[in-house]
Formats: structure tokens, C-alpha cells, sequence
């Protein structure tokens, strides 16, 4: 099992739930920059629509329409488009798509390097490439590395609804102390999720799912809370905490050993039985710089405790460590389809 990265707005580990970047939401300079470009926008539509009257009535004849011409591309060039910041010229560019456009949707795509645990234990750390995903649709879908959330049910900062994610497989061959232990699949998990935030500042959520078809087949519940520690022009910094309690499948999943299996391993791993409970506490600090005007770079660092039923598996007891590290940054890239945004 390979864990994700956590950068600036609480990206989570693969285990562990995440927050977009637009967790806080825009600054008020953000806000009053978006109202000024909206009515800049407008000016420039009624400028547009003004030349568009002035040339037709210049001509003496009428104007007819070309089969194959471009008298289209004449029609208001300030309809839905992608928006690549203020400086932004390529009006209409994505005009043929308006009908996948919703009203506004945010993406940011990015990736970097991580320095994590080969696997959730383990006592061995590699690097790896954490590309990452995010996606707001119309406050309603939540796409990251966590999976995605469907806002069903929502008002002021509050919202509820089905969440799902996809697990990476754990193979036995990420590290010799697995050897013998047997894969454990790739798990589709479906549940539900309750998030809020309050006084522009902290942020809660929470998430059950359980494992359908294939690989754990057990039950998770994710829990934590984000606090932005301040923000101020291009930098902002958060910190956060979390809590992850499993059920028995999944416990026995990734931490019990069983007589067959301590039988493939020739000793070298001793049956061992865990059941439901309390998995591991966390806590991470991450920074959010932007760059221009639609890059940023997000260092990090996480911290994970595992708790005592969890931590007495040989697989961490003799081959691995109960305290595990990440740190790591990425470089995103952000985006933002449809309405009148800068």
C-alpha cells in the first residue's frame, strides 16, 4: 500500500480522508477582484454588441449568413469559457464544451515528490510521485484523492451526503516483512460523509464507508478537524488533526496474521488477531503559496500514531515503526470553468 501525500488545504493519505484547496474559501481581496472582473466583463460585452450594430448598419446591403463561414465567432465572446486569470485572452476558447460547463467549476491539478512509508507501518521509506485531483462542481461533487463526495443535501456551511473512493491494493511484495501475507485487492468503498466549516477558520468532517467486492471488505470511519492558522497575501498555513477507527474485516485485512499464513511465512511472522477499534491518531501542518496567479506550491509534513492493538503486529512490531512520517510538496495548477471568475 502506498500512501498519498497531504499538501496545503489537508490532503490525506490514502487511509485518511482530504479537503480541496478552496476548503476556506476566496479572501476578500479575491472577492472584490471577482466583482470587479465581472463588471469589466460586462463593459466589454455591451462594447462588443455596440461595434456588432455600428458595422451592420454601415452596410448597404443585408448580410447573409455563409455556409461555411465564421459569422458565429461574432456572437458574445464573454459566454461560458475557461478562465486562466486576469490577464486571460482566449475568450470562447472551450465555447463548444458550454454544454459539459456547469456555472463554475474548480480544478486544480498538480503533482510531487513524497518521503512516506512503503507501507501504513512500515519502517522502511521510499520516495515517490503523488499526482493529485481536485475538482468543486457547483458546490455539489468533491473529487480529491479521498474519492468523491456528493453534497446531496446542503445549506449555509453545512453539507451531507454519499461519498465513495477507490482503495489501492496492498501487495505483498511492497516490502519483505509482507512476504508470505497474500495481497490484499483493490477495494471500492461506498459511504457517506458530513462536513462543515465555521468562523472562516476550522473545518470539520467525517466519513463511514465500507469495502464492496474484492480487497479489505471491512468498514472505516475517518473523522478530523483543519484549523487555518492564518493566512496573509500569497501565503496561508493550516494545521490539522485526525482519527481513523476500523472495523474487524478490515482490521484483519491489513493487521492480522493468520495460522495460514504465519505458516507461509516460515516463522519469520507469528499468528496474530486484531479486532475492531481505534486505528491511529494524526496530526499534519500545510502551507499554501501561491505563485502567479493560478500556481501555488504546498509543502507538508504529516504524523501518525498507532494505537496498541494496531502496533503489536509483527508486521510493525519487528519489521516496522507505530510512529510514521511524511513530508513532501506539490505544484498546482489551478483552473476554473464557466461563470464570469477570474
Amino acid at each position: 500500500m502506498t500512501l498519498a501525500a497531504q499538501p496545503a488545504s489537508a490532503q490525506r493519505q490514502i487511509d485518511d480522508p482530504a479537503l480541496s484547496p478552496m476548503l476556506f474559501g476566496p479572501t476578500e481581496k479575491e472577492k472584490r477582484d471577482k466583482i470587479r472582473q465581472s463588471e469589466k466583463e460586462q463593459e466589454e460585452a455591451l462594447y462588443l454588441t455596440a461595434e456588432q450594430e455600428r458595422d451592420a448598419n454601415a452596410l448597404d446591403d443585408p448580410k447573409v449568413r455563409p455556409i461555411f463561414g465564421t459569422e458565429g465567432e461574432d456572437n458574445d465572446r464573454t459566454k461560458t469559457r475557461i478562465t486562466l486569470g486576469e490577464k486571460d485572452e482566449n475568450r470562447g476558447f472551450f465555447g463548444a464544451l458550454t454544454f459539459l460547463v456547469p456555472e463554475e467549476t474548480n480544478l486544480s491539478i498538480g503533482v510531487g515528490p513524497v518521503y512516506e512509508p512503503d507501507y501504513f507501518g512500515s519502517n522502511d521509506y521510499e520516495f515517490n510521485a503523488d499526482p493529485q485531483l481536485y475538482v468543486k462542481f457547483r458546490d455539489f461533487v468533491f473529487l480529491d484523492d479521498d474519492g468523491a463526495d456528493f453534497g446531496l443535501i446542503g445549506f449555509s456551511r453545512f453539507r451531507l451526503g454519499p461519498t465513495v473512493r477507490i482503495k489501492a491494493r496492498r501487495d505483498q511484495d511492497d516490502n519483505p516483512a509482507l512476504a508470505g501475507l497474500g495481497d490484499v485487492g483493490t477495494t471500492f468503498e461506498f459511504g457517506g460523509f458530513v462536513a462543515t466549516t465555521f468562523l472562516d477558520r476550522f473545518a470539520f468532517k467525517a466519513k463511514a464507508r465500507h469495502g464492496l467486492k474484492t480487497g479489505h471488505r471491512g468498514t472505516i470511519v475517518d473523522g478530523y478537524i483543519t484549523a487555518l492558522i492564518f493566512r496573509a497575501g500569497p501565503v496561508s498555513v493550516s494545521t490539522s488533526g485526525q482519527a481513523s477507527w476500523i472495523g474487524n474485516r478490515y482490521a484483519d485485512a491489513y493487521f492480522s496474521i493468520s495460522p495460514e499464513q504465519a505458516a507461509r511465512t516460515n516463522g519469520r511472522l507469528a499468528a496474530y488477531n486484531t479486532d475492531a477499534g481505534f486505528r491511529d491518531v494524526g496530526g499534519s501542518v500545510n502551507a499554501y503559496i501561491n505563485i502567479r496567479d493560478r500556481w501555488s506550491l504546498n509543502p507538508y509534513a504529516r504524523y501518525n500514531y498507532i494505537f496498541d492493538d494496531y502496533a503489536e503486529t509483527p508486521i510493525i512490531k519487528d519489521f516496522g515503526d507505530r510512529h510514521q512520517f511524511a513530508v513532501g510538496f506539490h505544484i498546482m495548477r489551478e483552473f476554473t470553468f464557466g461563470g464570469s471568475n477570474n
